[in-house]
């Protein structure tokens, strides 16, 4: 007499299959996580170097140095552009005040933030976005606010390619550093501003 079970049928290319996307979840879940301590260094690092940025205008040689490194070569070259913008109308008219002349432009506030600390990350493909949280400190005032960090991936890793200002106040920097630099290289050409 034969006896015969029926044992439960499991497809083999399955479990292959499910152990190779269980792998590639866990593998993309790891490269997401050191994405995301990566670009939140990054943005430490700026935080650091902060104080030397919001000396009014642009920065000091000292503080575009130490910057160098964080940023892209687009964010590298929109300073680059409002150095001469700044320069030029130095030139063309010693007694008046350049653009970029003063006011913090890594900030939303004219004063700039006496405190600086990295919020929420947001990550994308290649792209990031890292909030940050100032402050700034005058005597018994204190006014907070957050601007973000416009983040890339590239070939030699993540760097800053944007600030987006944030404060939602009279007189606040609005949109963000990079269009500030283009509105005013714009204007200076003569070309219409993009609304």
């Amino acid at each position: 007499m034969l006896v015969c079970c029926v044992l439960p049928r499991v497809a083999p290319a399955q479990e292959v299959y499910g152990s190779t996307l269980d792998a590639q979840a866990s593998a993309a879940r790891t490269a997401a996580a050191e994405d995301g301590v990566e670009v939140a260094a990054l943005a430490e690092a700026f935080c650091a170097v902060y104080p030397d940025l919001r000396s009014g205008g642009l920065p000091a040689p000292a503080g575009r140095h130490a910057l160098e490194p964080l940023i892209t070569l687009g964010l590298d070259g929109a300073l680059t552009a409002a150095r001469h913008l700044h320069d030029a109308a130095i030139r063309q008219a010693p007694g008046d005040k350049p653009p970029f002349a003063d006011g913090d432009l890594f900030s939303s506030l004219f004063e700039g933030a006496t405190s600086c600390r990295v919020g929420a990350v947001t990550l994308a493909r290649n792209t990031a976005s890292v909030e940050l949280r100032y402050a700034h400190e005058a005597g018994t005032l204190m006014t907070s606010w957050t601007d973000r960090l416009s983040i890339l991936r590239g070939n030699d890793g993540w760097r800053i390619d944007d600030v987006v200002y944030d404060g939602r106040w009279d007189f606040a920097n609005t949109g963000s550093l990079r269009g500030m630099i283009e509105s005013a290289a714009a204007a200076d050409a003569g070309l219409p501003l993009a609304d």
